[in-house]
């Protein structure tokens, strides 16, 4: 664990073991076995290639827009545990970003500059308030867990399945920590108006998988996936972030998700 010093000891939040717990999760990415000297098949590049490079692409955020709207969040302004636990997440996912693009480097893949399904999305996260730019963001981590499953099994590289096992357990997290604060952000709402926002966070993750099976379909069906286990994986998933959200939402005290991090 790093040796830094805790930097809001004076407030009590929630935050404060997510921000423990993604300080302990600091670890280098040396301990992954980037010594493999494996080299994808010329079916393999040509199914998982695609893929990767995109994921690689959109798994790079600076999160400037997230916190911008979140320091208008009376709640969630006024948590430094907060504040600092999202500068920490952001970075776990800049790092993975890392380790897919230092995983195309070794294959002599190129890496994205652009791709038309991260416009699409970097627009929209522009464009929403801070609820939908955090479902938003949350939908892309909810698919990514099908997705990272099957990509383990889509090829024989050791280094592929460890990247992939080791941004599954980062993943599951994540959807804890998101669920808590899109549940603190819909705290204050009514019940309708949280409805509303729950029919409009449905609507998009349901378009957005048929776009990833779409987009991805090479990696699913190496794996051995069908349409039908992708579908109800993303579901099921989908599905325990809900039951976050609701809980926080519409429980007066400030719960903490923490110890059930990993989703299990």
């Amino acid at each position: 664990m790093s040796a830094s010093l805790p930097p809001c000891r004076s407030i009590a939040s929630p935050y404060e073991r997510w921000y423990r717990h993604f300080l302990d999760r600091r670890e280098p990415p040396e301990t992954l076995p980037w010594h493999d000297v494996y080299r994808l098949s010329p079916h393999e590049r040509h199914t998982v290639a695609p893929s990767i490079q995109q994921f690689q692409l959109g798994e790079f955020a600076r999160g400037r827009g997230l916190k911008r709207r979140a320091l208008r969040q009376p709640g969630l302004a006024g948590d430094c545990w907060f504040l600092h636990a999202l500068d920490l997440f952001i970075q776990e996912e800049q790092r993975h970003s890392a380790m897919l693009g230092r995983f195309l480097d070794q294959q002599q893949i190129p890496r994205l500059r652009a791709h038309w399904t991260d416009g699409v999305f970097r627009v929209l996260r522009k464009l929403a308030g801070l609820d939908a730019c955090a479902a938003v963001l949350v939908t892309a981590e909810v698919l990514a867990m099908p997705f990272y499953q099957a990509l383990r099994d889509a090829t024989r590289s050791g280094l592929l399945k460890s990247i992939c096992a080791r941004i599954l357990v980062d993943e599951a997290a994540h959807l804890n920590f998101q669920g808590l604060t899109l549940g603190f952000i819909r705290r204050p709402l009514s019940d309708r108006a949280r409805t509303l926002r729950a029919i409009f966070h449905r609507t998009l993750f349901d378009a957005t998988a048929f776009l990833v099976w779409q987009q991805h379909r090479p990696v699913f069906h190496a794996a051995g996936w069908t349409f039908f286990r992708f579908w109800n994986e993303a579901q099921r998933w989908f599905a325990i972030l809900e039951m976050k959200i609701r809980n926080v939402s519409s429980t007066p005290s400030r719960v903490n998700f923490y110890a059930d991090a990993r989703l299990d």
